[in-house]
């Protein structure tokens, strides 16, 4: 069974269809890649899955469950985690603050046990802890856990984002556009991390890209967009070679 199903999904802004009536599915233990020129839709089907607009038509199911008309709070519960194409960060706040944030979804004492600082808080505490160290060590974040976000480098910030969101414990997880604004060696960083989320942490992975290379280097099938429509879905290889793609982005 897919981790992720979409089945013809359709949202329209001023009566231009952004996306027009796409299927996919995501396997489980995948990184599946979309791809497209500007304008093809990719972000807006991530703002589809993550709820932060609501579907016009089609369905959208996750580990088998009808997840088309939940609540946005409910999506993240569920184990779908994000990033965006610019850092949403809380700039004056640590790293380590940043990531202890993207734990709330897992919080089980509530505001009376935390005023008090009950035995179950502190365990918690711990717990939460132990992960975020976890995710620091794989992501190589060590020296900047105490450093604020604003003092950062951009490289740096696009890591915290993504730390911050495996903070979730996420089963599948959406990187918006991982790569830009990185230069080729943070790129090439960015890589070796999606292959070990993958294969160390069993997270499946959803990708929006523009930087072919890093495409090709980690996915395990890509779906090329133009217009808000699905033109052709297979391997890296074969989305680059197929004719209608390459018209999408080349011309005529």
């Amino acid at each position: 069974m897919a981790l992720f199903e979409a089945s013809q999904l359709s949202v329209s802004f001023g009566g231009i269809k952004a996306v027009n009536e796409v299927s996919f599915a995501i396997e489980p233990g995948e990184v599946f890649s979309i791809i497209g020129p500007n304008g093809a839709g990719k972000t807006t089907i991530f703002n589809l899955i993550s709820h932060f607009y609501p579907l016009e038509a089609g369905e959208m199911h996750f580990e088998g469950e009808d997840i088309s008309g939940i609540p946005t709070h409910r999506v993240a519960e569920l184990g779908i985690a994000r990033t965006f194409q610019n850092t949403e960060l809380f700039e004056h706040e640590t790293v380590l603050n940043n990531m202890l944030i993207g734990r709330h979804v897992h919080r089980s004492t509530n505001l009376a046990a935390e005023l008090l600082h009950l035995p179950s808080v502190r365990a918690q505490e711990l717990a939460f802890r132990d992960r975020i160290e976890q995710v620091i060590d794989l992501l190589d974040l060590q020296r900047y856990r105490e450093q604020r976000i604003g003092s950062l480098p951009y490289g740096v910030r696009k890591m915290v984002e993504i730390a911050r969101a495996l903070c979730l414990d996420p089963k599948l997880l959406l990187l918006d556009e991982p790569s830009s604004g990185l230069n080729p060696e943070e790129t090439e960083d960015v890589a070796f991390w999606i292959e070990d989320i993958v294969e160390d942490l069993g997270i499946t992975v959803a990708m929006v890209e523009h930087d072919m290379n890093l495409v090709a280097t980690v996915s395990s099938r890509v779906m090329a967009l133009a217009d808000g429509a699905v033109l052709a879905t297979g391997s890296a290889a074969e989305i680059q070679n197929h004719p209608e793609v390459q018209r999408a982005y080349l011309g005529d």
